[in-house]
């Protein structure tokens, strides 16, 4: 009761909150178009490139020898190399380039955008402040042209930042792997005793390394050093055996990385029928409402809902020494020696996973470890690889596969089975947690993707600027954006504290007016200060690829839709303004 009493008044402040902020936008906005105008230029087209590029150079020039913009460009600036000094990771070269893609890319895009913010907001609001607008509105330019040249300016100063924080990003991840084979180099002369040439050879032989990785003496890199140097594969092994432990687990780290992180992956997911699922679901509904056993007190979609989540159920867990086969469809095999196909999962189980001990073989098995095992590929083809038990649950686990399991239409079987003797049941969440990744571009491409996806949103956060800087002061424009930035990027923390997300609820029990209303109003505030979905951070430092399609949607929906909306609100906004008609 004391939860949804603060839940309630939760609903109401905000509620509250939000009708005050309409009321004052709507104040503003109505006091910014009553007056009669002073426009000379009209719709002009005619021309509008030399006066649009000619706006964008002042707008950039201003923007430069501005005490605030120049402060965040020193900042952004010094993002890169900073990271680049501190970032450790789990100390292994692999955690250190992922640890600094992940806060040079998010501090270079958290700078970016509140530049953006303050740079949009800034030019057009002070020259309106301080008359000097008064020197270009008296000219035959329209004032369109005018919002249109202070955009493409703040477009260009963020864009030429952002392509020098994509090339120190990139840099800077090269510049630690080349760390790393300088240190070993000179491990090698001093701890592996083999010569400085012989150790040139050995460390020039890991850029070389291709296909998928191996445990052991069988991993790729033992191959490499042993056709680059003449040596044997004991000779190899034992020269790394004389190598600190650190250096040893680099290499298989480094390993990983080449393969997991500098480099862009699709992924292909469970083939699921959603109709299928809905026709099972409306079976079932029809089988209970003939032997008239239906709920009571619950509403026909209520129902259907419960056993739609029934049937995904049962295609997701795995029963007690049970099994269940899911179909992907990803590309045809590539035969090549370096294609690499990996499968990525995280198990869950129902219950608590504490150590066992299994008596008859004295083997234990740890905590949070499960014994299950994954088959891959046709049962009824000799090319199916067996993953024997025990697997890791709870966390996410990568597996490699070698590209035979694959069926010749692209076709991928994968087959979980429980023979956990706890009687646990384990399930995947069918849409994040089981999938196959195959490579499909490079680490240069996956990077320069994610600068466009930042810029995306920085489009959108820009047109935002202008549009309020033409009905609103400098101080008051720049705070209201940077509330609605810091609000979007926290929707996730207010659906959980206003209880809507599906932790908080059952879907299958009635709610009450209140709970729709904060549904609806989260659901809206999403829609509305979302300026983007793409997460080019986490993307990254997974080795996801972006790729053009999400690159397009994403384009199309913010940078084309919000964006462009918002500068249509602040042309009409600026054209009824009166600024400095022409009297005669």
């Amino acid at each position: 009761m004391a939860d949804n009493s603060v839940n309630t008044f939760s609903m109401i402040m905000i509620s509250i909150g939000l009708l005050i902020f309409l009321l004052i936008l709507v104040f503003v906005i109505r006091n910014a178009l009553k007056g009669k105008g002073g426009e000379v230029g009209g719709w002009t087209i005619r021309g509008a490139n030399h006066a649009i590029f000619a706006i964008a150079r002042t707008t950039i020039t201003e923007g430069v020898r501005s005490k605030v913009a120049t402060v965040f460009i020193i900042v952004l600036l010094l993002t890169i190399p900073l990271t680049y000094a501190i970032a450790t990771g789990d100390s292994t070269i692999k955690g250190r380039v992922q640890m600094f893609i992940y806060w040079s890319l998010g501090l270079s895009w958290f700078f970016l955008s509140l530049l953006t913010i303050f740079f949009s907001c800034r030019s057009l609001s002070r020259e309106i402040e301080q008359r000097q607008i008064f020197g270009l509105v008296t000219k035959p330019v329209p004032r369109w042209q005018i919002l249109a040249g202070k955009w493409v300016g703040v477009m260009t100063l963020c864009a030429s930042l952002m392509a020098i924080a994509g090339v120190g990003i990139y840099a800077g991840s090269l510049t630690i792997v080349s760390d790393f084979r300088t240190k070993l180099r000179h491990q090698l002369e001093t701890d592996g005793g083999i010569t400085p040439d012989q150790a040139g050879l050995v460390v020039a032989a890991l850029g070389e390394v291709r296909g998928p990785g191996a445990a052991g003496m069988q991993s790729p890199i033992i191959t490499a050093m042993q056709e680059a140097t003449g040596m044997s594969r004991t000779q190899i092994g034992d020269v790394l055996l004389r190598l600190p432990e650190s250096t040893r687990v680099d290499l298989r780290r480094g390993d990983e990385l080449r393969r997991q992180v500098l480099v862009a992956r699709a992924a292909a997911k469970p083939d699921l029928d959603l109709d299928a699922i809905a026709a099972s679901a409306q079976k079932k509904y029809d089988q209970l409402e003939k032997d008239g056993r239906l709920p009571v007190g619950l509403r026909r979609d209520q129902v259907l809902e419960s056993l739609r989540a029934e049937v995904w159920g049962n295609i997701s867990t795995v029963h007690p020494f049970g099994d269940v086969t899911w179909i992907m469809k990803g590309p045809k095999p590539d035969k090549r020696g370096d294609a690499i196909m990996s499968l990525r999962y995280k198990i869950e189980s129902q219950t608590a996973l504490p150590p066992l001990r299994f008596a008859q073989i004295g083997m234990r098995l740890e905590e949070d470890k499960i014994w299950c095992s994954w088959r891959i590929g046709n049962p009824e083809s000799a090319d199916v690889v067996f993953i024997p038990p025990p697997l890791q649950a709870r966390t996410i686990q990568e597996i490699e596969l070698p590209i035979e399991c694959v069926e010749s239409d692209g076709t991928i079987r994968v087959t979980l089975r429980n023979e956990d003797p706890r009687n646990v049941a384990l399930s995947l969440d069918l849409m994040s947690d089981l999938e196959v990744m195959y490579v499909v571009g490079s680490f240069e491409t996956n990077v320069f993707h994610a600068c466009l996806a930042i810029l995306i949103s920085i489009t959108c956060l820009a047109s935002f600027g202008v549009c309020a800087s033409t009905f609103l002061t400098f101080p008051v424009a720049a705070l209201t954006l940077i509330c609605l930035y810091i609000i979007s990027a926290s929707m996730g923390f207010i659906a959980d504290s206003l209880a809507v997300t599906p932790d908080y609820y059952d879907p299958n029990v009635k709610q009450g007016l209140d709970f729709e209303f904060r549904r609806a109003m989260v659901t809206g505030l999403t829609w509305g200060l979302s300026i983007g979905e793409i997460s080019p951070v986490s993307d990254l430092i997974d080795g996801r690829a972006i790729g053009w399609p999400r690159l397009f949607d994403s384009f199309w929906r913010f940078a084309l839709v919000k964006g462009g909306l918002a500068m249509f609100i602040g042309v009409l906004a600026f054209r009824r303004r009166e600024l400095a008609a022409v009297i005669v």
